[in-house]
């Protein structure tokens, strides 16, 4: 039997770290946890899959996840998701432009 649980933030802020916190639970197969993060600014979901206790980002084809520079420090916030964009538009817009 499968077993899942969904949750939905509605800005990026709010889902700064729940990775870390989903890595340490004790997942019974880890091996198995899948993660599909879509901020309101992304145009697709976001994939992260468990390896070696941490959950990383699992490059998807034609998507591209853009960092952007803290307006105080002038440096890329670590804990900044980023977004994440198409880049099969054959326009280079996003979605819903």
């Amino acid at each position: 039997m499968f077993e899942g649980w969904a949750v939905e933030f509605a800005r990026r802020s709010h889902w700064v770290g729940l990775l870390e916190h989903l890595e340490s639970q004790p997942w019974p197969s880890p091996h198995t946890v899948q993660v599909l993060v879509h901020d309101e600014e992304d145009d697709c979901f976001g994939l992260w899959m468990m390896h070696d206790g941490r959950l990383v980002e699992v490059p998807l084809p034609r998507t591209s996840r853009s960092y952007w520079p803290n307006h105080y420090t002038g440096e890329v916030d670590p804990d900044c998701p980023g977004i994440l964009t198409r880049t099969d538009r054959s326009d280079g817009s996003r979605e819903g432009e």
